[in-house]
């Protein structure tokens, strides 16, 4: 008989690591007391980058119409993208529960808590428990929207992103408090469609953690838009009114029909990780795992209830790795190439380490850049805004790429593979790049990190 594991939570680190684990000959039990695919993929990443693909048509349409390629106006259906959205969602969602399934996992639909050492309880919504032996356990539970010590922010009906997904008419006017990756998506989806936003930054930019030079373009390009962006300005009470929210810093006031919470998120560990000696982190509820996954004795944890970053791909990776170290392998992931992909006024795709991280760590870098509009392929889809930068260190080696463009997030697959493979310039001169690509931006940058880029 094969191993037996408990994995409480059913989102990418959980479903992923069932998956793999079956693979691998475990006799399985998932546990998930919502829905199938997580925050990913039912109130995140999945049905903001649906909406995001109409926003994308639309600005694709009006550049046609300015260069009167297109003539006149269009008209666009913000219910009808609320329905093709949730149609995306349910079939994938359908999809994970299929995959669970085919391979024979038990899927169990309730609250998961931990019992002891090789016992999870589950407890599903008539309060009715069944209990699952195991030799392993996988904690999972993901992340909640985190919520900030502002007065009147619990009574304001202050919209997750989930509310915000939901929503099924657009509002005339939305103000955005916090200006991360989820705030400036939402600000570039909203606004694109006519809605007026302003976002609110406590700290001194926008994108805290993200290149500064791609703020600075992904900035601009969102002001360019309509946005009104005011960053070093902390909210200090916020208030419901008879047509909307008024937010209040100092004598300023910021009024909307709306209002999005996009301050972070925040862990959500299961109960009874205290019976199997599971410690927290950071004083932010997240549970401490060592470079394998391990969080104890036969207890492991992946994802989001990890602590940041708070990214699907990087959850799911976890989730693999800790169920293939169950099976005696010691396998560790490597933070300093961790990809992520955001999607706002410009596409962006950043792997390893910025420029000023990179400056921190080493004596003497090499940094390149290439900018969109000298790309032929950028030219040919009217998009000249952005650029491809990359990092390495003294040696060659590329440490860091960072891509703010169309199709950035589908550049940085190839960065990946580049800063996790540890790979050179040198080996990126070997590579013929087909033409005319926009894959033709990133090795142009990587050129330019010695001074031998052509096209520019």
């Amino acid at each position: 008989m094969g191993k037996k594991i408990a994995i409480i939570g059913g989102g990418p680190a959980g479903y992923v690591a069932a998956i793999r684990a079956a693979q691998l000959g475990a006799e399985v039990a998932l546990v998930e007391s919502k829905k199938l695919g997580g925050v990913c993929m039912n109130v995140g990443c999945i049905p903001t980058k649906t909406y995001y693909h109409f926003s994308e048509l639309a600005r694709e349409i009006k550049s046609a119409s300015k260069e009167r390629v297109i003539f006149g106006d269009f008209s666009f259906d913000w219910l009808r993208m609320l329905r093709q959205k949730d149609s995306v969602v349910r079939r994938l969602v359908v999809g994970v529960g299929y995959l669970i399934k085919k391979n024979k996992i038990e899927l169990f639909e309730g609250t998961g808590k931990i019992r002891k050492k090789g016992f999870v309880d589950v407890f599903d919504k008539s309060g009715k428990m069944r209990t699952i032996e195991c030799d392993e356990i996988l904690i999972a539970t993901g992340s909640e929207p985190s919520s900030i010590p502002i007065d009147g922010w619990d009574g304001a009906g202050v919209w997750s992103n989930t509310e915000a997904l939901a929503a099924e008419k657009l509002p005339k006017s939305l103000l955005i408090v916090g200006g991360g990756v989820i705030g400036c998506e939402f600000a570039h989806i909203f606004s694109t469609f006519g809605c007026k936003v302003t976002i609110v930054e406590i700290m001194d930019r926008l994108l805290p953690g993200v290149d500064p030079e791609i703020v600075e373009i992904v900035t601009k390009a969102l002001a360019k838009e309509g946005v009104a962006i005011r960053t070093g300005v902390g909210l200090e009470r916020i208030e419901r009114t008879s047509s909307g929210v008024v937010g209040y810093s100092g004598e300023e006031r910021f009024e909307a029909e709306e209002v999005l919470g996009a301050v972070g998120r925040r862990p959500t560990p299961p109960d009874g990780i205290d019976k199997v000696g599971v410690e927290l982190d950071h004083g932010a509820a997240a549970v401490k795992v060592d470079l394998n996954m391990r969080a104890g004795e036969n207890v492991w944890a992946a994802g989001d209830v990890c602590g940041p970053p708070y990214l699907a791909h990087w959850a799911s990776a976890m989730g693999e790795m800790a169920v293939e170290n169950m099976f005696g392998a010691e396998k560790k992931l490597d933070r300093d190439a961790i990809p992520g992909a955001f999607f706002t006024a410009l596409e962006v795709g950043t792997v390893g380490l910025t420029e000023p991280e990179a400056r921190e760590r080493y004596d003497k870098i090499l940094v390149g850049h290439f900018p969109y509009q000298a790309s032929g392929r950028a030219k040919t889809t009217s998009s000249p805004e952005g650029f491809s930068k990359v990092v390495a260190n003294a040696d060659g080696r590329i440490v860091g790429i960072h891509i703010a463009g169309k199709q950035a997030s589908e550049m940085v697959c190839a960065a990946s593979l580049a800063v996790s493979n540890k790979l050179t310039i040198d080996d990126w001169k070997k590579s013929i790049i087909a033409h005319p690509t926009f894959g033709e931006i990133l090795k142009e940058a990587v050129l330019d990190c010695v001074g031998e880029a052509i096209h520019v």
